[in-house]
């Protein structure tokens, strides 16, 4: 089943340019994927009556422009099945006259957060409608490796979890990580941040309340990796292509 939500871009989601922020892109895509999941009887609501929760595991995003402030633009998704602890979801963002602006896959798992551990999605999605389309190049989503011959990492940001980064599983919110990527690009790093890029994250673990964060920066030809750490490790690696 496709799931599609037609839109306008709202300022609050956008940066200095008027134009919709990668922050504000993952959220777009988070509510698609919530209310299309909640639509099956998967969603927020109906898992955590059993202590279980969605969490991004990673996701790519191929960007031709990002559409500005007032554009209206139609969101789809759909899941392109499962194998094993994985679901894979599809994404596209296309304006008015249809044009494809942005196309997403991504992996998710469930957990049960009181027992930390993932769940099986065979009995969970048994009977849900897949779609077997990809919306981007890439049909594996391969880890995010930095390279061996890479510089050291750069250290360009540390600051504590605030309440307002926080999501309803009381942890960081994806999103959250995809925004202090972009603050932390290098002057120059895209001349144009708003079209023709493609960005792969992928999360390691969750962040808690009150945690520190350090924001790391891997500069190498032709691409620019991020490691974001907490306290206890490696949460998030991420590169810009």
């Amino acid at each position: 089943m496709f799931y599609s939500l037609k839109t306008t871009i709202p300022n609050y989601l956008c940066d200095r340019h008027d134009t919709l922020s990668m922050w504000g892109l993952a959220r777009i895509f988070q509510e698609a994927a919530d209310q299309h999941s909640a639509s099956s009887g998967i969603g927020f609501a109906q898992l955590s009556q059993d202590n279980k929760a969605w969490v991004l595991s990673r996701v790519y995003y191929k960007v031709e422009r990002l559409p500005r402030e007032g554009e209206e633009v139609t969101i789809t998704t759909w899941s392109r099945g499962t194998d094993g602890l994985f679901a894979f979801r599809e994404y596209t963002l296309c304006a008015a006259d249809g044009t494809r602006l942005v196309s997403g896959s991504s992996y998710w798992v469930i957990i049960n957060y009181l027992e930390r551990k993932a769940v099986r999605m065979h009995d969970l999605m048994d009977g849900f409608e897949y779609h077997p389309d990809l919306a981007t190049d890439r049909e594996t989503l391969s880890r995010v490796r930095v390279p061996r011959q890479a510089t050291e990492p750069q250290a360009v940001d540390q600051f504590h979890v605030k309440p307002s980064m926080l999501d309803h599983n009381n942890h960081v919110n994806n999103a959250e990580y995809i925004k202090w990527v972009f603050d932390n690009l290098a002057p120059d790093t895209l001349k144009d941040t708003h079209r023709d890029f493609r960005f792969i994250i992928e999360y390691f673990q969750e962040t808690p309340p009150d945690d520190t964060v350090s924001v790391f920066r891997i500069p190498t030809d032709g691409a620019t990796y991020f490691q974001i750490a907490n306290s206890r490790s490696v949460a998030v690696t991420a590169v810009l292509e």
